[in-house]
């Protein structure tokens, strides 16, 4: 019998694995936008209850967050009733501050709105006055300032001036299917939203059995090896994520507070609205609680310049405080990478996930970074090169 030697058959099962490397390259190449429908299509329909696992998972956070508290100050013990009423609490907290987004900073946004398109004739004389006194070295650019025409602007014909602006930038039927994909979409995001809700709270309230019906599913189908890593790598994320969306949300309400109550302090005009809208900024580390900031400026620069100015110095001094004294007890080093990796995962989530994939990419960077070290410690302590 025809015998092929030990390197022959090594190079002949690299070449078929090659091949069917090449086959699976080239289908995926030539049916890209099928597949790339198909999962976009598996992803949409799986999408609520990836949300609801979300939820679950922050209002776990919360959770063991009150349970830690209770254990220091009433010294409440881990049991499977206190687990269970503090869920409910959790769950309401959540839903207390989404009715409070929604009865008390929409309609002050919404006011806010109103009272500056109101004030938008008187604003536009301001500006256009302020605009002539600095550019009162350039005659030039003065004749242009001139030229534009805002004294023709009043109380009465505002709201038409606005709506000539919306046909031009949109059109008459664009416009009116703009509305009607808006409606829809609010919709579709509301009926997601609430089939997610629902899950997250069986899953809260249902963990032990949903994880361990997990662990049995894997356990049965993987090998061990593959098991015992695949968990490792469960255990790194969640630990990581845990930690930073626990740490950051604590950060952001203080911040937002913070914003809040020194805006009140000092006067200053939509003091709830801003101290929301920092919060929600503080989100995205590095910059997002900074950019936050210089929009509220700008939206209270319309009312009062000086109040703008105002908000800002204060902002900066609240930040440079939560910065070194808040902000290290609160969150440390919970993401766990450089500042030069920070800009490369907030990049990446940004162009993939918008804020959202920001604020998710972070701990995701951190987990993987986390994984790489524990391998390279590995690879490096067999090569013996410590």
């Amino acid at each position: 019998m025809f015998h092929v030697p030990k390197e022959y058959q090594k190079k002949a099962s690299f070449y078929q694995y090659m091949i069917v490397f090449a086959a699976i390259v080239v289908l995926l190449v030539m049916y890209i936008g099928s597949i790339g429908h198909f999962f976009a299509w598996i992803i949409s329909i799986i999408f609520p209850f990836i949300l609801g696992l979300g939820l679950a998972f922050v209002f776990n956070i919360i959770t063991n967050a009150l349970l830690n508290v209770g254990n220091r100050l009433f010294h409440i013990k881990d049991t499977k009733i206190s687990r269970r009423i503090l869920n409910i609490v959790s769950i309401l907290l959540f839903v207390f501050i989404i009715l409070a987004f929604f009865f008390s900073i929409v309609p002050q946004v919404l006011g806010s709105m109103e009272n500056l398109i109101d004030n938008l004739p008187s604003t536009l004389r301001h500006v256009k006055a302020t605009a002539l006194r600095v550019t009162a070295f350039s005659p030039a650019l003065q004749r242009i300032i001139r030229t534009i025409d805002v004294e023709s602007i009043n109380e009465n014909n505002i709201w038409n001036h606005l709506a000539e602006v919306s046909t031009f930038v949109f059109g008459d039927s664009k416009m009116v299917t703009q509305v009607n994909n808006l409606i829809s979409t609010t919709i579709s995001w509301m009926t997601t939203f609430f089939l997610a809700f629902v899950f997250s709270i069986f899953v809260l309230f249902n963990k032990k059995r949903f994880l361990s019906d997990v662990r049995r599913f894997f356990k049965a189908y993987l090998p061990r090896n593959a098991y015992e890593q695949g968990n490792h790598i469960y255990h790194v994320f969640k630990h990581t994520f845990a930690r930073y969306i626990g740490g950051t949300i604590l950060e952001c309400l203080i911040l937002g507070t913070l914003v809040t109550v020194f805006s009140t302090i000092f006067h200053l005009p939509y003091s709830l609205l801003c101290g929301f809208v920092v919060a929600i900024g503080a989100l995205v580390p590095m910059f997002g609680a900074l950019v936050a900031a210089i929009l509220c400026s700008l939206f209270i620069m319309l009312q009062s310049p000086t109040q703008g100015i105002t908000f800002l110095i204060m902002f900066i001094a609240i930040q440079q405080v939560e910065g070194n004294f808040i902000y290290p007890n609160v969150v440390g080093k919970s993401v766990g990478i450089p500042s030069m990796y920070i800009i490369v995962a907030i990049t990446v989530g940004a162009s993939i996930g918008g804020v959202l994939g920001m604020v998710i990419f972070i701990p995701l960077f951190s987990s993987v970074y986390r994984l790489f070290q524990e391998n390279e410690d590995k690879r490096l302590s067999k090569k013996e090169l410590y």
